[in-house]
């Protein structure tokens, strides 16, 4: 975690991954950088941690977000797997 912010309880991180995903899924359009981008700054990862957490290299993190660089499927795969999420139209889940 960015050693910028206090660390989140519990209850918070559940709060902000769900306000992030009800976001995402508000935004279907959303470019894939953007959407990288989003997940990691709200989850308050700098790109070396959130690189390391995906098992991508940093330098791949910053091109992708910076839209120099342009993912693979698998590589998407590993970036949006932290939060559950998969390439593809992102949608909310329908009630039990």
């Amino acid at each position: 975690m960015d050693k910028r912010f206090t660390p989140l309880l519990p209850h918070e991180e559940l709060q902000t991954r769900r306000a992030l995903a009800d976001e995402l899924a508000a935004n279907p359009a959303m470019p894939i950088p953007a959407v990288i981008r989003k997940i990691r700054v709200t989850m308050r990862f700098t790109i070396a941690e959130y690189a390391k957490i995906c098992g991508v290299s940093a330098r791949t993190l910053q091109d992708i977000e910076r839209e120099v660089a342009s993912p693979t499927l698998s590589t998407v795969a590993k970036l949006l797997h932290p939060m559950g999420l998969v390439p593809g139209a992102i949608t909310k889940p329908r009630p039990p």
